[in-house]
């Protein structure tokens, strides 16, 4: 019993650590109903291998509750979703869901839009940006199809919020270890 234990709190960091980024559907791509529709998104080393795909929308008359639109999707940083039925409408939110705990979402996408059979698809976004500085302040400027954000440190001791977000990550993980071990007993 044990060691199953310690199995599974081994897993808890990488999943509580998942870096993925869904790039498309977003606020600028939108998907066409009863059409394939590419989802691609970015991930680092450590995120987990597959994850299943669950749609939400913020619109409960719309779709209420989360629709699991593809199962057990490899993490290949793009997927093709067939003949998508979803009602036309606002709203939806992509979500990168655990296979095997459905409670764990490790990324929403930005809320998109799916468009009514027969709009033409939504031609893919370029673009490029750009970041300086470190801190907690700064400021930035966005124009078509660029960004350019800069910033300041507010103290001298301020930091990027990095660590605090990898501190944060630490004490969840531990509380999870903790909880485990306290079943064992």
């Amino acid at each position: 019993m044990r060691v199953s234990l310690l199995a599974a709190a081994a897993l808890l960091p990488a999943y509580a650590s998942a870096t993925f980024s869904i790039s498309s559907p977003s606020g600028s791509e939108f998907w066409v109903f009863n059409r394939s529709n590419a989802v691609n998104w970015t991930s680092t080393a450590g995120d987990p291998t597959e994850f299943n795909i669950d749609i939400i929308n913020t619109n409960s008359s719309i779709l209420n509750g989360a629709f699991s639109i593809a199962p057990s999707v490899a993490n290949s940083l793009s997927f093709v979703i067939s003949n998508v039925t979803l009602v036309p409408g606002d709203g939806y939110i992509m979500q990168f869901v655990n296979v095997s705990d459905p409670t764990q979402v490790f990324v929403n996408s930005s809320a998109f839009t799916v468009m009514p059979n027969g709009t033409a698809p939504a031609p893919p976004v370029t673009g490029s940006s750009s970041a300086s500085g470190n801190g907690s302040s700064g400021s930035a400027t966005s124009g078509s199809g660029s960004s350019t954000a800069s910033g300041s440190s507010a103290s001298p001791s301020a930091t990027n919020g990095a660590s605090s977000l990898l501190n944060t990550k630490s004490v969840v993980v531990a509380a999870g270890v903790m909880a485990l071990s306290a079943l064992a007993m």
